[in-house]
């Protein structure tokens, strides 16, 4: 009987008693930036610094356990600065080490053990006394102080309409929970405690993407720090929540199994950062920079499980651009496949797929395929025989066709990727362990039913039937090796000409079988698996959360040494950069993907979350991140009716979707994605007017934006700052924006106030307090009068309207509107600048494509961009600060906002430049309808200033 089971968070009390505590202590220096505290017993902690800023903490409750090696899956940079550390020992209270960095103190408490962190006289946090470290049986934790004006974010993918995580208990478990339900395969039973309603709003339950990264922040001192703890079992945070205990005052971190190891970030502001972005910053030099994506990521996609032959997909891109809807991407579900072998193509329902793709490709679709972690047993083919090779799993098994786990590798095969059957404390076993993923039923009630449903079959039912999904193998993915080989599985995808990866299913998401006696849906936590850390291995519930980044990680370093190889030479992949949107993964996981936050129902309640569970994994250091927009599954707000001439089988409810469809178009991941097999459609020109044009609306302004979210994005590969971003990382110097749930911004200037609430015709929308703010407008009509920041201001929102304002002195780049992101090859920007602060903007051109952007000579301009004013007017100066690069584009165009009267000169390079209709370059006009001065720029120099006088 196994001893290793998921604990709900009730169960896991860190402050309850009977808990151990490291007590009095003893120190000793190993290095210049390492201190070990040693209790009589011989348990150790070790304290060390990696810049002036952070510093780590481990304690294994083991008697002189060994520190010497890292051991992490998302940690990269241990070194994130130089640092020079002083230490001394107090005499008071028992004794207390003080260790000066110069920008931080960090007191440690020497009888009992503890510490407190200072900035100056300001204090950070500290543990609590006497209770802070503290062990029991094979779990570890640490309790922390928590004053009662700390706010708390990011912690990654969580449920719960609230954008702070005050007063809740989070786990981290990697789990496929559809439709945030928290329904294991045992009915009745909940992976969330019994009284605790599932879904969207309760953000107790565990979800796909585990991410143990705390933001605090001080709404009134202004400070910041974060905690990382890097722990890949099931771990948790409580904070303050008393709901299973007395939490007043204080939260704490804690694991199952492994070590208690976390590091403490304490924010500084400078001219790039806030304190709490300062934060963010160092954690993402600490687990990795995001990579730069190609610009189709951030276009409009649209998804489909049921896309089930070329036909319909052809049929939904060509009423797309038929429509005149931009979208740049298509996503074909598992539907795709040779039933459900990954890696392959249905030869019936896709024939001639790298033709199809070149169609799609010269239309300006890009394509992904979902891409799950089973290599499938099945020894039927879509035909129902056994003679397709397949060559993932039979280059390297012998297959038992009667009895799956009894099949045998072949000789001197290189590498033996799959799990064997091994259990925790048995011998090990020879037989393979058998999955199984269910991916659904073939609705009988859906008016779209699958024809293809006889396509489906298995030994023991030849014919297909109504019940999707296969058995399989799974693979050690802890294991570079079985890494490697994974990666090569791509070929015959890239070949054909698929763009993108879609990974699902990374859970693992697996049912209860033979094999597999987990009750939940999960692999048995039993189960051994090889862990490349410590080299040896380990149950599955000590490195449960493993599994999906090292999945998404051998995709992507498969995906890259493929497209750079020579036998891609000349082919449609060779050289362009990857995109792999997964779902689900750990720490450090956006070095190689973006996620989607699972399947999410037609609810208000799911477009509720949307905001804030973006906007926490962005500030958790993923910045592209997105829902299945409209749900995927069925939920409240499905419905069925006769809408645009068609009878519509559970459809998301048209407010509903244009809510969700205008709110989501200022996310990162803009992906509209639904079960085809119980929804009749969800494609906006499905709708039929006023819905489309409802929708329509707002994917035009996101392509016109589209420069805006790309060079969001390249800030991010710099510093980690992340592309929708929660309003107190923009202004945290006003008190009120710590709460704000449902707005947001796009980079730094561009506020977005979506509705989410049912039936609203009216609602509030603040500005945040130390700026002026106008109404936006991407036609670049009238400028609105200035509203003052610190108030709330009302909106009549009707359907199909989201109130957006852009701040004072802000520099917005708008393109010209496309229908795909590559459409244009020359499409000049248009920077909308707007009157009052001295502000500046990053613009990052490049191809958008290729991997010539990457190191050691990026392809690649930075433009610094910057606006002032001056005697008599308003000076705007660009200058490149990096130039291997250039754009199709010959000019620009500047639009100066709020001029009532004609400029009496503008000058480029101190030399006047004519007023005429602007169509000349090095020219100018004057709108007095909008009040506004366009001048026409030849980008022709390295700094170019231009002067504009009144």
């Amino acid at each position: 009987m196994s001893n290793y089971s998921f604990v709900q968070v009730n169960q896991f009390q860190a402050n309850a008693p009977g808990w151990n505590t490291i007590g009095n202590v003893n120190w000793q220096q190993s290095n210049s930036t390492t201190f070990l505290l040693t209790n009589s017993s011989g348990f150790q902690v070790q304290l060390s610094f990696l810049s002036n800023t952070t510093f780590r903490i481990r304690f294994n409750p083991v008697i002189s356990p060994d520190y010497s090696a890292n051991r992490s899956y998302a940690v990269v940079n241990y070194q994130l600065g130089s640092v020079m550390v002083s230490a001394t020992e107090l005499p008071d209270n028992g004794g207390t080490l003080l260790l000066d960095t110069g920008n931080i103190q960090v007191k440690v408490g020497l009888a009992p053990f503890g510490f407190a962190v200072y900035k100056g006289t300001q204090l950070i946090t500290e543990t609590q006394l006497g209770t802070n470290v503290v062990y029991s049986n094979q779990a570890i934790a640490c309790i922390m102080n928590s004053p009662e004006e700390e706010a708390y974010y990011g912690l990654g993918e969580k449920a719960g309409s609230n954008i702070q995580k005050n007063a809740y208990t989070y786990t981290f478990f990697n789990y496929d929970n559809f439709t945030y339900n928290d329904q294991t395969t045992v009915p009745g039973q909940n992976v969330v405690p019994p009284g605790n309603q599932g879904g969207p709003l309760n953000p107790s339950g565990p979800l796909y993407n585990s991410i143990p990264f705390l933001l605090a922040a001080g709404t009134q001192s202004l400070y910041s720090y974060g905690i990382f703890f890097d722990n890949t079992a099931q771990s948790y945070f409580n904070i303050g929540c008393n709901d299973y205990s007395d939490m007043d005052g204080k939260y704490y971190f804690g694991a199952l199994y492994g070590e208690l190891d976390f590091y403490v970030i304490t924010g500084v502001a400078d001219n790039t950062h806030n304190v709490a972005t300062s934060v963010i910053d160092q954690y993402t030099q600490l687990t990795g920079r995001a990579a730069m994506p190609p610009q189709y990521a951030l276009g409009y996609h649209q998804g489909c499980y049921g896309y089930w032959d070329s036909k319909k997909l052809l049929n939904a891109a060509q009423q797309y651009r038929n429509n005149q809807i931009p979208i740049d991407g298509l996503h074909i579900d598992v539907d795709f496949q040779d039933n459900y072998r990954t890696f392959t193509i249905s030869n019936v329902k896709f024939p001639e797929a790298k033709t199809m793709f070149d169609n799609l490709h010269s239309m300006g679709f890009v394509c992904s395929t979902n891409i799950t972690g089973i290599v499938s047993a099945n020894p039927l083919d879509e035909n129902g025989s056994t003679t397709t090779p397949y060559p993932t799993r039979d280059t390297l098994l012998n297959l038992n066709q009667q009895n799956a786990p009894e099949s045998t590798y072949k000789p001197d095969v290189p590498v033996q990727p799959f799990i064997f059957n091994t259990r925790a404390g048995e011998a090990p076993s020879p037989l393979i362990f058998l999955a199984n993923e269910n991916y659904g039923t073939n609705s009988p009630t859906n008016p779209n039913i699958n024809p293809y449903q006889q396509y489906y079959p298995t030994p023991a039912s030849p014919q297909g039937s109504e019940q999707l999904g296969t058995y399989g193998f799974y693979s050690n993915m802890c294991n570079p090796q079985v890494q490697a080989w994974w990666g090569l599985q791509y070929k015959y995808l890239l070949q054909t000409g698929i763009d993108m990866i879609w990974q699902d299913m990374t859970d693992p998401a697996v049912v209860p079988n033979e094999d597999n006696n987990c009750d939940d849906k999960t692999l048995p936590l039993d189960l051994m698996r090889y862990d490349y850390v410590t080299q040896e291995y380990l149950p599955e519930a000590v490195i449960h959360n493993t599994f999906a980044i090292n999945l998404v990680k051998a995709t992507y370093n498969g995906l890259t040494a493929l497209k750079s190889s020579e036998d891609f030479k000349g082919l449609y992949n060779y050289q362009k950069r990857n995109f792999i949107i997964s779902r689900g993964g750990y720490a450090g996981v956006h070095r190689y993907a973006g996620i989607w936050t699972g399947d999410s129902a037609s609810s208000w309640d799911f477009l509720s979350i949307n905001i804030p569970e973006v906007l926490n994994i962005g500030i958790s250091g993923l910045p592209i991140s997105g829902c299945d927009v409209g749900g995927f599954a069925n939920g409240p707000g499905s419905v069925n009716i006769s809408i645009n001439n068609q009878n519509a089988v559970s459809i998301t409810d048209p407010e509903l979707y244009v809510r969700w469809m205008n709110c989501a178009a200022f996310l990162p991941w803009y992906r509209n994605h639904y079960d085809g097999y119980t929804k009749s459609f969800q494609e906006p020109y499905a709708y039929g007017d006023p819905y489309m044009s409802y929708c329509r609306t707002y994917i035009n302004m996101r392509y016109q934006l589209i420069q805006l979210f790309y060079d969001t994005m390249y800030e991010c590969t710099q510093n980690g700052k992340p592309i929708s971003r929660a309003l107190f990382l923009n202004d945290i110097a006003d008190p009120n924006v710590f709460g704000i749930s449902d707005e947001f911004f796009v980079g730094k200037d561009l506020l977005i106030a979506p509705v989410i609430t049912q039936g609203a015709t009216n609602r509030n929308v603040y500005l945040p307090a130390g700026s002026n703010w106008y109404v936006f407008d991407i036609t670049g009509g009238q400028l609105s009068s200035a509203n003052t920041g610190g108030q709330n201001i009302n909106w009549y929102v009707p359907l199909g309207l989201v109130p957006i304002y852009v701040r004072e002195g802000a520099i917005i780049p708008v393109r010209g509107l496309q229908q795909y992101t590559s459409q244009l090859e020359v499409n000049p920007i248009h920077f909308f600048i707007y009157p009052g602060a001295n502000s500046t903007y990053t613009l990052y051109l490049d191809d958008k494509i290729t991997t010539g952007n990457l190191e050691p000579k990026p392809v690649c301009r930075t433009t610094v961009v910057s606006t002032s004013n001056v005697a008599n007017g308003r000076e705007i100066i660009f200058q490149r600060t990096y130039d291997n690069y250039s754009p199709a584009e010959s000019n620009f165009f500047v639009e100066l906002y709020g001029y009532t009267t004609a400029p009496s000169a503008v000058t480029i390079n101190g030399l006047p430049v004519p007023a005429v209709n602007n169509e000349q370059l090095n020219s100018y006009c004057y709108d007095s309808t909008s009040e506004k001065v366009v001048i026409n720029v030849a980008d022709n120099n390295s700094s170019i200033v231009i002067s504009v006088t009144s």
